[in-house]
């Protein structure tokens, strides 16, 4: 049976919501009942992981955790992708709390922010320099003075 079968991908995906449900020690993953392992036929064609969440009013509430990668099969490879997601996004690990993960995130975004800015300031600094030899070269000023 081809793979893309939405019936063989049940079958398949059933080996697998074990190891999100009952953990996989060697990935450092306890694992969680409530997950269930969900394939998106819209746009994404791509295998979710998606939480069991109800709430009164809503008993059969889903919440989206996460997704693999567009158009990707379900394999040993990709399951072991997103349970290494679960587990950096694991608020109840030691050292892995929402506000260490939320100062892990300022830390980044700060460092992209910072790189960002020294390639302007460069990008700047090349243009001025050629904008200032050119316009020395126009002016005929071979040679230039700055007081202290």
């Amino acid at each position: 049976m081809p793979l893309h079968d939405p019936h063989n991908r049940q079958e398949v995906a059933e080996r697998y919501i074990g190891w999100l449900r009952n953990g996989v020690p060697t990935l450092g993953w306890e694992g969680d009942p409530d997950l269930e392992l969900v394939f998106d036929h819209g746009v994404g064609q791509r295998w979710e992981v998606w939480l069991n969440a109800p709430v009164r009013g809503e008993p059969d509430r889903m919440l989206p955790v996460l997704g693999g990668p567009p158009g990707a099969e379900l394999n040993d490879q990709l399951v072991y992708v997103l349970i290494q997601k679960l587990v950096e996004g694991d608020t109840h690990r030691k050292g892995n709390s929402e506000l260490e993960q939320f100062d892990r995130m300022m830390e980044e975004n700060e460092r992209k922010e910072r790189a960002r800015t020294e390639a302007g300031v460069d990008a700047t600094a090349d243009a001025l320099g050629r904008f200032y030899t050119e316009a020395g070269k126009t002016l005929g000023v071979t040679k230039t003075f700055f007081p202290t």
